[in-house]
């Protein structure tokens, strides 16, 4: 069956002989050449290139072209309902893990008709990487009924219902056939999430997308395959800003595992973002040493113990600091005290210097000495007062 159909060659073997040596020439025409390749396959993968009408129970019948570049609409014939600016994407990722060499296969969990995982096919083979599979992960089926009881996110749940969304294995690989990409790089699984990702044969991913709508499906595929995503590999979900219950998971997992991911937007729909690169053990001197020939592993060690005294005198001399400058801060602040201290002594001295001053002024003043007699009478009937203290002040006034 597969002789029915064009089987290409691999862009490499494309250009004429004459040029293929490694001149700048030959080079710019073969980016030219996969780029209308791949920017081809987008268009015909989406259907726009025949302006393909939808036919989902919901939306327009006729074909719009802004729909369909954002996905928004389900294509009658078009092997991909997520549309150019997804599929764009998807084609630039793939093409970033090639360039920078991250290792590790593709995988499309949910993947409808395979568009989306025939691009990342017709990607590997513009750029004649045969050392890479392409995962093609789905029931097959459908989407499960929600298991609400386990799942509470996806209660409500109705993608179930949707026959548009079942899509056998045969005609999937029918479609792969189709462009001529379906080969040995091509692996499908086939069933629900929960029963084959957790034994899937995959050691390593640089690319990993999630179309599975749901919450479980979205978690299943997370919590099974995101450990696999190398560094610097991306991780995309698909129906992140239009499915609650897909976002929710997506938060949940990350919160479950310390993850903050620098999320980007694709087209108001999908997002997508990059694993970070691991932190590499920083090597000490002695380690380097080695490494360059200048120590033998006796030496390592001896200077490692060296090291281990130095990093606890550093330490001890640390702390010790530190210890110092609370003590110099505790003198400072009683430097302080006494400081103010000194200021109000010295306000207050300054206040009795004032007052003698004034007391001494008054007492030779002749105002002073002319009340002086008077001042002398005042003391007299003041003690006289004192004297004879039950005598009534009245009887004193009427006997005069």
């Amino acid at each position: 069956m597969t002789d029915r159909f064009y089987i290409p060659q691999p862009v490499n073997d494309v250009l004429p002989r004459e040029q293929s040596g490694s001149s700048g020439q030959t080079v710019d025409e073969l980016q030219r050449i996969q780029h209308i390749y791949l920017e081809l396959m987008i268009s015909s993968l989406t259907g726009n290139i025949y302006r393909d009408a939808p036919r989902a129970p919901f939306g327009p019948k006729t074909f719009d072209p802004d729909l369909r570049e954002h996905g928004r609409d389900w294509p009658s014939h078009a092997q991909t309902m997520i549309g150019i600016k997804r599929l764009a994407n998807l084609r630039t990722l793939t093409e970033s893990v090639i360039t920078d060499n991250v290792p590790g296969d593709l995988i499309e969990t949910g993947v409808w008709r395979g568009g989306a995982c025939i691009l990342m096919r017709a990607v590997l083979w513009a750029h004649n990487i045969s050392d890479r599979c392409v995962w093609v992960a789905d029931s097959f089926e459908g989407l499960p009924p929600a298991d609400e009881s386990r799942y509470p996110a996806d209660a409500g749940s109705s993608f179930h219902k949707y026959e548009e969304l079942v899509v056998s294995i045969e005609q999937v690989q029918e479609n792969f056939r189709a462009y001529g990409l379906l080969d040995e790089q091509v692996k499908f699984i086939k069933g629900w999430f929960k029963d084959t990702l957790p034994n899937v044969p995959i050691g390593q991913l640089a690319l990993l997308r999630l179309d599975g709508d749901m919450y479980e499906s979205t978690m299943d595929a997370l919590t099974n395959l995101y450990p696999k995503l190398s560094p610097n590999g991306y991780a995309i979900i698909d129906d992140y800003h239009v499915v609650p219950a897909c976002k929710a998971a997506v938060n949940d997992y990350c919160a479950a595992n310390g993850l903050q991911p620098e999320i980007r937007e694709i087209d108001g729909v999908g997002v997508y973002w990059r694993k970070p690169r691991e932190r590499e053990p920083v090597e000490g001197p002695a380690e380097i040493m080695r490494a360059n020939g200048l120590m033998d592993s006796r030496d390592v060690q001896t200077a490692r113990l060296n090291w281990a005294v130095i990093e606890l005198s550093l330490s001890v001399i640390s702390r010790l600091n530190q210890s110092l400058a609370e003590r110099d801060a505790q003198i400072a602040r009683l430097n302080e005290s006494v400081s103010e201290r000194d200021t109000q002594m010295a306000r207050i001295n300054h206040a009795n210097v004032d007052l003698n001053e004034k007391m001494e002024v008054l007492l030779s003043s002749a105002s002073w000495r002319i009340t002086k007699p008077m001042r002398i009478l005042q003391d007299i009937f003041d003690t006289s007062k004192l004297d004879h203290p039950s005598r009534n002040p009245a009887d004193s006034d009427r006997s005069r």
